[in-house]
This record gives structure tokens, C-alpha cells and sequence, in this order.
């Protein structure tokens, strides 16, 4: 119960953008690094774009250097990407666009040192919380 709690006060700390990386009292220090075990997907960061484009934005440079900093220091964890469609085009054409921006934000975190081997693309999210323009960052420990 109590670790649930606390993997609970860290994922909303983590969406309200309260703090960069968990304390490092949610789990055990060395080969793990201070996030220790992740066992489900948990939200970290999202990606918004504008209408019709699949550019990472200017100002999300920081975001993504944060992003790689906090995956080099938690070498247990491994990240989900995953995209949402959005709402005011045609199904198709959605996926489309919704995977090139899917791949902007892997390409980001590659070029700024996130191991390609430790991205995964996928439905990771609440498939009952789809918002527009965005891709979601997910992390959990890997398998």
C-alpha cells in the first residue's frame, strides 16, 4: 500500500511538472538509479505540436535534454512513446501525421543521448485520455 501511494504522489508530481525526477526515496540507489522499479507505464512528459505539423518545437529543447538526462541517470527504465491523433482530420490521415510526430520526439531524444534501444513506440497511455496534437512520454522499468 505504502509504495503504491508513493508511485502515485510521484506520477502526479510528474504530470503537474512538479519536479524533473522522483526523490530518491521511491526506490534503491546504484545499477537501478533513484527511480529503482517502474512497473507500470507512468506518464512523464508530453510533446505538443501545432495544427497539421510534426516539428518538435523550439522551446521543447529543454524538456528533451531533461528527458535524457533523467534515462542516463535511471538506466533501469526505458521510455514509451505514444501518439495522439488529432481530432479535426480523417482517420488515415490522422495515424500519419500522428506517427511522423511520434517519430519527431524519438528522433529528439536520440539526438540528445537517449539510447534507441530504450524507446519503445506504442499505446502505453489510458487509451480513455487521448488529447490532441500531443505524443505522451512514458516510462516503466524495461523488461
Amino acid at each position: 500500500m505504502k509504495r503504491e501511494l508513493m508511485t502515485i504522489a510521484i506520477s502526479a508530481m510528474l504530470v503537474a511538472g512538479c519536479a524533473t525526477q522522483p526523490v530518491a526515496s521511491t526506490g534503491p540507489k546504484g545499477d537501478k538509479g533513484v527511480a529503482g522499479f517502474v512497473g507500470q507505464w507512468t506518464t512523464y512528459q508530453d510533446y505538443t505540436f501545432a495544427f497539421n505539423d510534426a516539428r518538435v518545437q523550439d522551446s521543447d529543447s529543454t524538456k528533451t535534454a531533461k528527458i535524457a538526462a533523467y534515462m542516463l541517470s535511471n538506466p533501469s527504465l526505458q521510455l514509451g512513446l505514444d501518439g495522439s491523433m488529432d481530432l479535426r482530420g480523417s482517420d488515415p490521415r490522422n495515424q500519419e501525421l500522428s506517427d511522423r510526430r511520434v517519430e519527431a520526439v524519438r528522433v529528439a531524444l536520440v539526438s540528445a543521448g537517449v539510447p534507441v534501444q530504450r524507446i519503445k513506440v506504442g499505446a502505453f497511455g489510458d487509451p480513455r485520455v487521448r488529447r490532441d496534437r500531443r505524443v505522451e512520454v512514458l516510462f516503466a522499468t524495461a523488461n
